[in-house]
């Protein structure tokens, strides 16, 4: 995993490569091992490297020559067939100087264009620049795991013109750009936060390359085109052949992605997700490290609830005696959850889940500082597999906006009166998850249960499961770990995506009961203990310490008595302070379902104050 940045300039020759080395530096934690760089007279590649594959060869930028012209490519990912495709290409006469997927991806690229993106399984970004016709070739994974952000500008007399990085805080090292929010970026803030609409970000003229994109530069042009969506197919299969399928795709997904020249290890909760990673792992990996994470006094603290009605490290437990593996658990301070939350808001770059975030760097600090580069995680099944209330409870899956967050209220409240016309967060919000669902398309237009499943289904990839990979891959990146999830391969998610809604809720001849994640249970049922294929989904463990709140509401306070705080030009001041005073006690609603109640509300608003200061930002509304 690395990082990697680059520039056109169109206005003037680039004669040093000041500019490049800034943008970076500033990417040195995701590739802690290399920083290398690649100028001409109009563009320029950086790349750091985290080496995992092929690691005395594999330096980037890579330059390789094809048919007389050189191209240079920057890469960020891990490609899980590497050996397949290496040994086609040699069936065809092409060469290699290295092991690394690097080189595959530039000669994949040679022999197949822009159709190489459909041989590729993996999670992957990278730009190839190709010095005869001076274009840019980028493109970023089908499900968007690894990231690549970009800022354009027609104006040829600009400094720079397209420039590209797979963080916005190399962007923004760029001379000719600020950081603006603007009323869009509000919106995708405060209507939408800590998700966004795909594409965009929060900051003004800085946007992403969608999952399942790629782009060109050419001739101060650039165009975006889609090349992988999910699509709507007949399910012919009965249910013994879609677990049996199911079975071998998982298993077959988490040994491609097992492959690594250095140690790896795996993230263990306890849940049915990561115990059957952890299980096909230990068959495959001598000696494995297990890593699970919990707080300081929630041995004492923990109070269940509709969401999490059972503590993780009872699981864990049973996984780690029934798998033999050498387990480590992560006990994080509260004192220190709070410290990190401008550490987690640096890492993404944007406001986020707050202390669901900085727990997660935490986490990822201390697999690093164990001595691992890369670990497994059973991030993406939930989304797939429906593992969440809201693709089954009706008033969830009836409600007209985002499921996981019924909170149009509280975000309408959060708002400062005269900031926006009146409905026009709403109707925004609204606006962006009708966009989206205009790419689902349907089988049997009657069914509407199916046809509803389908449509949060996708909305959920989108959105959902786009803000926990953000979150996965800035928090282990900052800490120069590499973290893979074999839920997210690409044939697990068109697989799993059509078959029908009742199959994989277990639900039998029009029965009301439902069983989540019922098609993974059952086909992993004979490989775990029978405690943790049938335990009830439990997110990803929160803090339940008195102490972590009254930090928060310290902070808050104080913000709010700070006449030059910067959110008070965009936040209603009243309506939080009356949240404080009543310590949440008048909310009705979540920000982001469960993952985000009362404390997390307070987080989030303290993280936008932060991110407004620390990145200087000009609101421009």
């Amino acid at each position: 995993m690395c990082g990697f940045c680059g520039y056109v300039n169109t206005s003037k020759n680039i004669e040093d490569d000041i500019v490049i080395k800034e943008m970076s530096s500033t990417l040195k934690k995701r590739g802690p091992n290399a920083l290398n760089i690649f100028v001409n007279k109009k563009t320029a590649f950086g790349h750091t490297r985290l080496s995992i594959i092929d690691v005395k060869y594999g330096t980037q930028p890579m330059t390789k020559e094809y048919n007389g012209v050189n191209y240079i490519i920057v890469y960020n990912g891990e490609l899980y067939n590497t050996n397949e495709l290496r040994n086609n290409l040699l069936s065809k006469g092409y060469s290699f100087s290295t092991k690394c997927d690097t080189e595959v991806v530039l000669t994949s690229y040679f022999e197949y264009g822009i159709d190489a993106l459909n041989y590729l399984n993996g999670i992957f970004a990278f730009a190839i620049y190709n010095d005869k016709d001076e274009s840019i070739f980028l493109a970023r994974d089908r499900l968007g795991i690894k990231p690549l952000f970009y800022s354009f500008n027609t104006d040829l007399n600009a400094e720079l013109n397209f420039i590209f990085a797979s963080e916005i805080k190399a962007i923004l090292k760029s001379p000719n750009i600020q950081a603006i929010l603007d009323k869009q970026g509000l919106m995708e803030l405060i209507g939408l936060g800590p998700a966004h609409s795909p594409g965009n970000t929060y900051f003004k003229n800085i946007n992403e390359i969608k999952p399942g994109h790629f782009a060109i530069y050419k001739n101060n042009k650039l165009e975006i085109k889609k090349y992988w969506d999910l699509e709507t197919k007949l399910s012919y299969e009965n249910e013994k052949q879609v677990i049996t399928n199911i079975y071998d795709l998982v298993v077959d997904a988490t040994k491609r992605q097992l492959v690594s020249d250095v140690g790896i290890c795996s993230m263990l909760s306890g849940g049915l997700d990561s115990s059957v990673l952890s299980k096909i792992a230990k068959d495959n990996v001598k000696d494995l490290t297990t890593f699970s994470v919990d707080y300081v006094g929630n041995d004492k603290d923990f109070k269940a609830n509709d969401y999490q009605l059972t503590k993780d490290s009872d699981y864990v437990k049973i996984m780690q005696k029934f798998l033999d593996t050498n387990h480590k658990t992560v006990l994080i301070d509260n004192v220190k959850l709070f410290d990190l939350l401008n550490s987690s808001l640096i890492a993404r770059d944007m406001p986020g889940m707050a202390d669901i975030d900085s727990s997660m760097y935490a986490f990822c600090n201390k697999i690093n500082k164990a001595g691992f580069k890369v670990c497994l995680s059973g991030e993406c099944s939930d989304e797939i597999f429906g593992g969440y209330p809201w693709f089954y409870k009706e008033h969830l899956s009836m409600h007209n906006g985002f499921p996981w967050a019924l909170s149009e209220n509280l975000r309408d409240n959060l708002v400062k009166k005269g900031v926006l016309k009146e409905n026009e967060l709403r109707e925004y919000v609204d606006f962006k998850r009708k966009e989206t669902l205009k790419n689902v398309t349907f089988i049997d237009k009657d069914d509407d249960f199916e046809n509803r499943f389908r449509s949060i289904n996708y909305l959920t990839i989108k959105y959902f499961m786009m803000c926990l990979v953000e979150r996965t891959d800035r928090m282990s990146m900052a800490n120069s770990l590499e973290v893979r999830v074999p839920f997210a391969d690409h044939r697990i998610f068109e697989y799993v995506y059509n078959i029908p809604a009742r199959l994989k809720l277990g639900i039998k001849n029009n029965s009301s009961t439902v069983t989540e994640k019922y098609l993974l249970r059952k086909a992993f049922e004979k490989e775990l203990p029978q405690d943790v294929v049938y335990r009830k989904k439990s997110p990803y463990p929160k803090t339940y310490d008195p102490k972590y709140l009254k930090l928060v509401e310290i902070k808050m306070q104080n913000i709010l008595d700070n006449k030059d705080s910067k959110i008070l030009k965009i936040i209603n001041k009243d309506y939080v302070q009356n949240m404080l005073k009543n310590h949440g006690a008048n909310l009705s609603e979540n920000l982001f379902g469960q993952l985000m109640t009362y404390p997390q509300t307070l987080a989030y608003l303290i993280q936008i104050e932060n991110w407004l200061n620390i990145y200087n930002i000009e609101i421009e509304i």
